[in-house]
């Protein structure tokens, strides 16, 4: 994770306010994405922040490595991906900047699923825009380049329905979040607490476990690491009952 977000800011000093606020929006997108079928699993959650500029930062990893990406693999990528922006809604009652990012990469994704992939219904199997660079003179030699070669009319339906995918999702992730608030809360505390989180925690967290466990799971386990560094420990404890409202 060093190479991909950077190395932690030791020297920021994050405020008690900052560090629950990055709590929710991070566990907003840990929660979707073990809730949302076609997700990745998440591998580290920590809202330790890094030289890249985030805040805090969700990794997933794929079982397995594959070459194409579905549809429904793509909106519950939306889904998830708005979590944090949707965990600030319920839990403070407003937006932050935090966000920002998140928004960028949904609203990319979404529209090429429309104007590249042929995934809206209300527009076709029609590529309108393809994303090959642009050169000079392309413009004159295929008759198009840079510019867009649909209409207004048909560029406004391409933001609709951009839009409509977008505010599914957002829907669909409140709906989500709202239904499983206990494990939002409890993963937020944890959170706080530890800072940092992996797949043991996550998924102990996702069965239903208590803020309570899930720490003191985490104490045997650092003392057992501090005995054998070198050693593996794994195996959360299981039997937890999955909570209801899983998605659809």
């Amino acid at each position: 994770d060093k190479v991909l977000m950077g190395l932690k800011k030791k020297s920021h000093v994050v405020t008690e306010a900052d560090k629950r606020i990055c709590s929710y929006h991070e566990s907003g997108h840990a929660v979707l994405a073990g809730l949302c079928k076609h997700c990745d699993p998440v591998h580290e959650v920590t809202i330790i922040p890094r030289g890249s500029g985030a805040g805090g930062f969700t990794m997933t990893r794929p079982d397995e490595d594959g070459e194409f990406m579905s549809y429904n693999q793509m909106v519950d990528r939306i889904c998830m991906s708005l979590g944090g922006r949707v965990a600030e809604e319920i839990v403070l009652k407003d937006d932050t900047y935090g966000a920002s990012a998140d928004l960028q990469s949904v609203s990319s994704l979404a529209r090429k699923m429309v104007t590249q992939f042929g995934m809206s219904e209300k527009l076709g199997l029609v590529a309108y825009e393809n994303n090959q660079p642009v050169f000079m003179g392309m413009d004159y030699e295929l008759g198009g380049g840079s510019r867009n070669s649909y209409s207004q009319k048909t560029a406004a339906e391409i933001d609709d329905e951009v839009r409509r995918i977008v505010s599914e999702q957002h829907q669909r992730a409140t709906r989500l979040l709202t239904e499983n608030r206990s494990i939002l809360d409890n993963m937020s505390r944890v959170l706080v607490e530890k800072e940092t989180i992996y797949t043991e925690e996550v998924e102990m967290l996702m069965k239903g476990a208590s803020y309570t466990e899930v720490i003191e799971f985490m104490d045997r386990e650092g003392d057992k690491r501090k005995e054998n560094p070198f050693e593996r420990f794994s195996g959360a404890p299981g039997g937890l009952t999955p909570q209801p409202g899983g998605a659809s």
